[in-house]
């Protein structure tokens, strides 16, 4: 890639040799070098540089009407539970939960996993293999 064609691509991209520095974590001085023409740029940087620009041009910004944009339009209740509970409907709208389920709620009040096993303060351990 020569230099005009590396400049033309930034300008598509909207990019200078700071950002194309950062993203490759290269120096600053060695990307206005290629800029400039007074040092070829490597095969993988033109390759991507040039991937970039392609799709920045062929994947144009989305046409928004304002009046029917999806930021003014009404998303719903918003509907927060722990989980859908047996029988019980699904819920209509946003529904906010939990990344994972608390250990308390699958396994009763205890707080253990079904099935698990507790050790006793007066026994040592055996180090026998428990069942999950």
């Amino acid at each position: 890639m020569i230099a005009g064609r590396l400049r033309e691509c930034l300008k598509i991209l909207r990019w200078e040799a700071a950002d194309v520095a950062e993203e490759l974590g290269w120096p600053r001085n060695d990307v206005t070098r290629w800029l400039e023409g007074r040092a070829p740029v490597p095969l993988a940087v033109a390759a991507w540089i040039e991937a970039l620009a392609k799709a920045h041009k062929v994947l144009p910004p989305p046409r928004l009407n304002r009046q029917n944009s999806a930021m003014h339009a009404p998303a719903g209740p918003v509907v927060v539970q722990a989980f859908n509970g047996i029988g019980q409907p699904r819920p209509r709208g946003v529904v906010l939960q939990p990344p994972y389920r608390r250990r308390h709620v699958l396994a009763g009040t205890t707080g253990l996993r079904p099935g698990a096993m507790s050790m006793h303060l007066n026994e040592g351990s055996d180090h026998e293999p428990r069942p999950l």
